[in-house]
């Protein structure tokens, strides 16, 4: 387990917050278009009530019956404060870390998920993560080429899956 603060994570243009249920309602604007799951293995939340509850079993930070923690984050613009989407680090045995994201499609190509999660991972490498991992279906091409901006390398293909790492 990583022992992470819980202050914001602050970029040039973006504030990563520890995510709470309270902000469930503004980032449901954010996560709600089906676009954004084309490649992900859940659907697209239909109501805020969702998002509350996805946010409740993900602030616990442990994950249930495993060893698993949870660190989740909700990210923002810092100028106007529009919430943009999600980064997900689950923590393994061994300080390596699982990374997710989700960014609206409204922002795409723009920048803020390589440099949201760019920020998380040199926050959590900082703070003792040993190793980094991303899981990509193999026809995301823009996925793929953020984790290569953020210096992961293709470990392996196994079905419909790309496994990333950077150490």
């Amino acid at each position: 387990m990583l022992n992470i603060p819980t202050e914001p994570i602050f970029t040039r243009r973006l504030e990563l917050r520890r995510t709470r249920i309270e902000d469930a309602t503004a980032i449901f604007q954010a996560l709600r278009d089906p676009l954004m799951y084309h490649y992900v293995p859940r659907s697209a939340p239909a109501n805020v009530s969702e998002v509350e509850q996805r946010f409740a079993r993900v602030i616990q930070e442990t994950a249930p019956d495993r060893l698993d923690q949870w660190l989740n984050w909700t990210v923002w613009l810092r100028d106007g404060g529009a919430g943009l989407g999600t980064i997900e680090a689950t923590v393994k045995p061994g300080q390596r870390v699982e990374i997710g994201y989700l960014f609206d499609p409204r922002v795409w190509r723009r920048g803020f998920a390589r440099e949201g999660v760019g920020a998380m991972i040199e926050h959590l490498s900082q703070n003792g993560a040993a190793s980094f991992e991303a899981v990509i279906d193999i026809r995301n091409i823009a996925s793929k080429a953020l984790v290569t901006s953020l210096e992961f390398t293709h470990a392996e293909t196994r079905g419909l899956d790309e496994y990333w790492r950077r150490a």
